[in-house]
């Protein structure tokens, strides 16, 4: 007697397991295309940022001059009369680390 109820539950549990292997594939196959537009998104948002990267690093070296001459007396004013963005120094320290970062962007995005 306890032999038909054994296939039974096997028969009853058969559903479950083809339900359950079909959602994992499915969302394993939502994944990887959720997957490849961020990469896609990522590599898009970097090249704009990249791009943009340019004039900001020049603004930058911009204020680091403009500080600069400020001290020197050749300028009259500097929009940052006191604090740590009064020193020219602080500015190109700046212009540097941004420059540098937007080669290593530039170079990146080139490899792909």
């Amino acid at each position: 007697m306890s032999e038909p109820r054994t296939v039974e539950k096997v028969e009853h549990v058969h559903p479950v397991t083809t339900w359950m292997t079909a959602f994992s594939q499915t969302s394993i196959a939502g994944l990887a295309r959720t997957g490849a537009w961020a990469a896609n998104t990522a590599q898009q948002f970097g090249s704009i940022v990249a791009v943009l990267m340019g004039p900001a690093v020049l603004s930058v070296y911009a204020f680091a001059l403009w500080s600069l001459t400020s001290e020197l007396g050749w300028t009259d004013s500097f929009p940052f009369s006191t604090g740590p963005l009064s020193n020219w120094i602080i500015w190109l320290s700046l212009a540097i680390l941004l420059h540098v970062a937007a080669h290593i962007l530039r170079r990146q995005m080139s490899r792909e």
